[in-house]
């Protein structure tokens, strides 16, 4: 009964070790864009000296499309519990579908993305359209 008692214990320690590291390591977490400082800051984390000056935001946080002042484009999405970004441009294939961009880049793993930027939607789509197609 007592080797039951101790074992017991031991592998409940175990298991608040285990619950405890997942979370110092940040396992688990559902990362999320906060804002459009935020958006610009994992931008300019990609690529030093990007310099967003825009950002259409995807309502829940999980992406982001990030312009500069020279009409370059970004998209940063959740990846994990990490964020990814990769350029927008001519290779990418972006998709309009009411409030809803959708990027498909051309890194397969990538993925594609969609975006709900409610009436801003148009407008993202529309500036991807102005970039020269190689």
């Amino acid at each position: 009964m007592t080797a039951m008692a101790i074992q017991a214990g031991a592998s409940l320690l175990a298991v608040l070790f285990v619950a405890w590291l997942v979370g110092k390591m940040g396992l688990g977490a559902d990362p999320r864009i906060e804002d459009a400082a935020h958006a610009i800051r994992l931008a300019e984390e990609a690529e030093v000296g990007f310099g967003g000056i825009e950002v259409g935001r995807d309502r829940a946080g999980f992406a982001a499309i990030v312009r500069n002042a020279e009409g370059r484009m970004m998209l940063v999405r959740a990846h994990g519990n990490f964020f990814a970004a990769r350029p927008v441009d001519a290779q990418v294939i972006g998709r309009l579908d009411k409030d809803f961009l959708t990027l498909t880049m051309p890194e397969r793993t990538f993925g594609a993305v969609t975006l709900q930027l409610g009436r801003d939607a148009g407008m993202w789509a529309s500036r991807m359209r102005e970039i020269v197609r190689g």
